[in-house]
């Protein structure tokens, strides 16, 4: 069936038939592009961190940053990216791509608003999956925007198809997307969000508003595809391997629609499709564990007024052959299906349905009408959701970190945070929610992991969303198997677990990024109880369920049992360790999946264990004393390493230590973090070979790409020996600097990839993942800056609380977060911390380097001064400690 884009000559047949215009697409502005206002930045306030100021740092080419309304950034995109050859990104397919979105969600859906104008909405329930996929080629245009017709006109709200002399806004912002557009003397103004509650559904509020000085009839047409795309796994999904793999997987997964029957239903409020299992479609249980999707939600378009005067579900009817720039039944008028609907049956092969509602208008002079519509979906045959407009409270979950140095960290880090709560999906096989990685690994592969990620994102949740990172831990023990307590490397599907066609079968790494997540968050929180609780290995059943502490103990058991150490007295390297493919390199991987050693592994366990050791103790000594007789043994064998200014990689099995001839950032990061006696040789040698060099943070290897998730660890790493390397370091990292650096990638300036060239900012293809093709939304970008940000303000978790040693310039800071508030002056510390109410918990302040502490209250009540005391939230509100400083 046809759901092509209309021809020229096919639009001027169709403009003559009616008589009326049809506003075509603005053709490229001749020799005028886009110049962004110049950058200001202000500083933020110290003592009212929450209030954010003006601060347009690191725009790039693309628009400005700014404040909405309500008082939060957001960044407007001013590029006309159609006309504007730098707008152009690399991608495996070789295609002509120069859509760029940012991410907007509630934990339940995520929506991706591109530049083009058009919205797509995603779902991670039973694997991810895109309800109303942007294909052009197949006359499929995602959703999000409208048609309008005054009578005498035609036209397309959505920026890619605007009519000539149109005059447009697009919006970027916290947890919603924005657009304009002014034409014809009619101002139509459209804001997409997610509303609260886990709602599976996004709100479309359009306001449209009469700016003539005489009365207007219009027609309203609000468009949503019906478009599924299941992102099935797919290994192999790069074009840099195969030129059809790219098409192959979409072919694959938009197949999987056939398995389907679809009928329409309108009940004058809700546009809905039902799904049924086709003849022949074999479905297992609704709870079984598939790598297909056989109960795919419904999806719908409702009203959430009485504005709606009819109804188009007929994709092709509707369009034509005049695709998004003039469909035919807008074109036409022709009378929709609202006393007529073609409820028949149909194959879900080729999404032959779309969602449109009409809304028929007459707006007084000055007059504005708002029309509000929900999208989404409802579980496969179940009835349709309550529907609300209740808002998200982004401010809930920020981080706000004021300092009077480089002020636009302000701003960026409560970015970074409203970015990870904008990822986050639900997972119905496990019953939790999940903070994916994101950006090729999920929306193009289908899958989700590794567990070593889903540890460090909780790290930074532990303070701005303490339930979420309990979540995150809780899914974390979902994936580790009943069998061997081994922790999958991946997870896709509705609750299939995956190790990547069996190259990532044994990581030798998880176990270490676990424990380091569970101290963190026992720490921090207190949440003691939660060692108690009870929850299932994989596969999930009751007979597989374990209290948190016995996954706690078996993950260490494993890792020393299991993993294991090598000849050389270092943990074992495995299928790979941080980096998944360094056994791949290595001169004989079969040797060195047996006998290879992970330096990095060896130097995380010395930072890691101890603290294991700790939280165990009172109920397993006998395992604690096991833990802590081995350190030693490994602190020798990992100073072994030493090369003379900083650590070699790995041993693959041939007896042969390398990684020697130029320092490799992954192995020297854990030895800053766990204080090693070679720090501060070590840090010298980083800050010289890998740091100062580049203008956006030390890269992997010098002149390489740099890895947020290795490289904000060494922000971590430096607040150990120095606080001025700390911060820049910090401030180097920011997306600010990326922008500043590569100001014409358009993927740093809001989010970013997992890993970036430092020299031009272009980001990887490998013969298995193109990270090019979807080169964004991948939360090591924002979850490893807040940490680092964490780490700088001096907030680290112990086994028994809380340490507390800031590194902040001239001792100044104003800092927020849903667990602790930290105000940091010269002569003064104010400490409000969130811990579980009614549990002690152990808070260790250390003044800034160059102060001393001389005087303590802890709620308003003299202390004695003391390296560390006991400390117990009496209430919600927390425990504050005011610290004099001199």
């Amino acid at each position: 069936m046809a759901r092509m884009r209309l021809a020229s000559s096919l639009l001027v047949i169709v403009l003559a038939a009616c008589g009326r215009d049809v506003e075509a697409p603005a053709p490229p502005p001749p020799d005028a592009p886009y110049v962004p206002p110049p950058e200001t930045c202000a500083s933020p306030s110290l003592d009212a961190p929450s209030t954010f100021v003006s601060c347009s740092s690191g725009g790039g080419i693309f628009g400005a940053w700014t404040l909405d309304a309500e008082g939060l950034p957001a960044y407007d995109y001013g590029l006309d990216q159609n006309a504007d050859e730098r707008a152009r990104w690399d991608n495996t397919e070789g295609q002509d791509r120069r859509h760029h979105w940012a991410s907007f969600g509630n934990g339940r859906v995520t929506a991706m608003a591109s530049n083009d104008g058009w919205i797509e909405v995603s779902t991670q329930d039973r694997g991810v999956t895109i309800l109303d996929k942007v294909d052009e080629s197949a006359g499929a245009f995602g959703g999000g925007f409208s048609f309008l017709d005054d009578g005498e006109a035609t036209w397309t709200t959505a920026y890619k198809w605007r009519p000539r002399g149109s005059q447009t806004t697009r919006r970027f912002g916290m947890g919603y997307a924005a657009s304009t557009m002014l034409h014809r003397e009619v101002l139509t103004s459209r804001r997409t969000f997610a509303p609260a509650d886990d709602a599976t559904f996004v709100i479309d509020e359009v306001t449209i508003e009469n700016r003539a000085g005489v009365a207007r009839s219009l027609r309203h047409y609000e468009y949503w595809d019906v478009r599924r795309r299941p992102i099935e796994v797919d290994w192999l999904v790069s074009g840099a391997t195969f030129e059809i793999a790219p098409g192959r997987a979409a072919a694959t997964r938009d197949g999987r629609n056939g398995m389907f029957d679809e009928s329409v239903t309108w009940d004058g409020r809700v546009l809905g499709l039902r799904r049924a299992h086709a003849a022949g479609t074999a479905a297992p249980s609704r709870e079984a564990p598939s790598n297909t999707d056989f109960y795919p939600g419904d999806p719908f378009l409702a009203s959430l007024g009485d504005d709606v005067s009819d109804v188009y579900t007929d994709d092709a009817r509707f369009f034509g052959e005049g695709g998004p720039s003039g469909p035919r039944a807008v074109v036409e008028r022709l009378p929709g299906e609202i006393g007529a609907l073609d409820a028949a049956a149909r194959s879900g092969l080729g999404q032959p349905r779309s969602f449109v509602m009409r809304s028929d208008l007459v707006l007084q002079p000055g007059e504005k009408k708002t029309l509000r519509f929900a999208y989404g979906y409802a579980p496969m045959g179940a009835t349709w959701p309550e529907l609300h407009d209740r808002r998200v409270d982004v401010r809930e979950h920020l981080l706000s970190f004021a300092t009077e140095r480089d002020p636009f960290l302000h701003r960026e880090l409560a970015w970074h945070a409203s970015q990870i709560e904008a990822s986050v999906g639900h997972r119905d096989y496990w019953g939790r929610r999940v903070v994916p990685q994101g950006s090729a690994y999920l929306y193009l592969h289908g899958a989700d992991g590794a567990l070593r990620d889903t540890a460090l994102f909780a790290l930074p949740l532990v303070y701005t969303h303490p339930s979420l990172a309990k979540e995150q831990l809780s899914l974390a023990m979902g994936l580790a198997f009943a069998a061997d307590s081994r922790f999958s490397y991946s997870f896709q599907g509705h609750g299939q677990l995956d190790d990547a066609l069996g190259l990532h079968a044994h990581p030798s790494d998880l176990d270490l990024f676990f424990l380091l997540a569970m101290n963190e968050y026992l720490g921090a929180t207190g949440d003691l109880t939660f060692l108690d609780e009870r929850i299932s290995y994989y596969p999930r059943a009751p007979e597989n369920e374990a209290s948190v502490l016995d996954h706690v103990r078996r993950a260490i058991l494993h890792l020393l049992d299991d993993v294991g150490f090598g000849e050389h007295g270092l943990i074992k390297i495995g299928s790979g360790d941080w980096s998944d493919g360094v056994v791949v390199g290595s001169p004989d991987r079969a040797l060195a999946m047996e006998k290879g050693e992970s330096v990095p592994n060896s130097q995380m366990a010395l930072a890691v264990l101890p603290q294991a050791a700790t939280l165990i103790e009172a109920r397993d000594p006998a395992l604690a004393k096991r833990v802590r007789d081995l350190l030693p043994g490994l602190a020798t064998a990992v100073d072994a390493t030493w090369a003379g200014a900083f650590y070699g990689r790995a041993y693959f099995g041939d007896g042969v230590l390398h990684g020697t001839s130029a320092v490799d950032l992954e192995a020297q990061v854990w030895p800053l973090i766990g204080a090693s006696p070679r720090a501060s040789d070590l840090s010298a040698t980083v800050a010289r070979e890998l740091d100062d060099p580049s203008p956006v943070g030390a890269p992997l290897t010098r002149g390489a790409q740099v890895w947020p998730a290795v490289s904000q660890l060494l922000t971590w790493g430096y607040t150990r020996i120095d606080d001025e390397l700390a911060f820049r370091h910090l401030a180097k990292s920011s997306l600010v600097a990326r922008a500043r650096a590569h100001p014409d990638v358009w993927f740093h300036i809001w989010s970013g990839p997992d890993g970036a060239n430092a020299g031009d900012g272009k980001t990887w293809a490998s013969p298995v993942t193109p990270m090019t093709d979807f080169p964004t939304m991948n939360n090591n970008v924002h979850a490893m800056a807040l940490l680092g940000a964490l780490r700088v303000a001096g907030l680290e978790a112990t086994p028994t609380g809380l340490s507390i040693f800031p590194h902040v310039p001239d001792d100044k800071l104003g800092l927020r977060s849903a667990l602790v508030d930290l105000d940091l002056r010269p002569d003064r510390m104010r400490v409000v911390w969130r811990a579980a109410v009614g549990v002690p918990r152990t808070l260790a302040i250390t003044a800034p380097r160059g102060k001393t502490i001389a005087a303590i209250r802890v709620d308003g009540e003299p202390r004695p001064i003391a390296p560390s005391f006991s400390v117990t939230a009496k209430t919600p509100e927390g425990v504050a400690i005011d610290v004099d400083l001199q």
